[in-house]
């Protein structure tokens, strides 16, 4: 089975470096090209089915590779962003000198920059999305179009690192990560693939 992990194209916020939480921001002009660039050269993949967070976003973005591949689409809310109450609206430099968003930038797992849930849960649900991906799939090959920190806990399940060290990828907007996940023997294929970053 493969797993394709992408995430959402930009948008304005992600541009001013604004948190967005699950807030309807729709993609902006780049973030709609990149994505159509990223569909064309995934094609040829054959992907069936598209599972996709429930956040404007990123539904957006699915059904762009939609369009392009004729795949099914699937809303999985267990792929949706975190609500980030505390920040949603704030730039990143409003945070600069928070205690808790230093943490979220260090230890993730203690930080508390969600009334609802931690990281950890953030990681299981994703875990369990994949896991229904896998099951319902009448294809060897599904995509998850979901948010960069959702993303990153997944990568460092399969990867086998600690949570915390979840900061230490990064997964730009409109790429795509492919997993291989068969028990005893997950793997990483590629991390980040973004061919908009080579196309004028």
């Amino acid at each position: 089975m493969l797993i394709y992990l992408i995430r959402h194209g930009q948008t304005d916020w992600n541009r001013d470096r604004k948190i967005m939480g699950t807030g309807p921001i729709p993609l902006n002009d780049e973030g709609r090209r990149s994505v159509g660039i990223l569909a064309a050269a995934l094609e040829k993949e054959s992907i069936q089915a598209i599972y996709t967070s429930t956040v404007k976003r990123a539904s957006e973005t699915a059904a762009i590779l939609a369009g392009r591949w004729g795949s099914n689409i699937v809303e999985e809310p267990l792929v949706n962003e975190s609500p980030y109450e505390l920040w949603a609206g704030k730039r990143y430099s409003d945070l600069s000198g928070d205690p808790d968003f230093e943490l979220y930038s260090t230890k993730p797992t203690e930080s508390k920059f969600s009334l609802g849930e931690g990281m950890v849960d953030i990681q299981r649900r994703a875990l369990e999305a994949v896991e229904r991906a896998c099951a319902e799939s009448a294809g060897p090959k599904v995509a998850i179009v979901s948010h960069s920190d959702v993303i990153k806990p997944l990568v460092t399940h399969f990867l086998g690192m600690d949570l915390d060290d979840m900061h230490r990828i990064s997964i730009a907007n409109a790429s795509a990560t492919l997993l291989s996940p068969n028990a005893g023997s997950n793997r990483l294929r590629y991390i980040n693939f973004a061919p908009w970053k080579w196309k004028p």
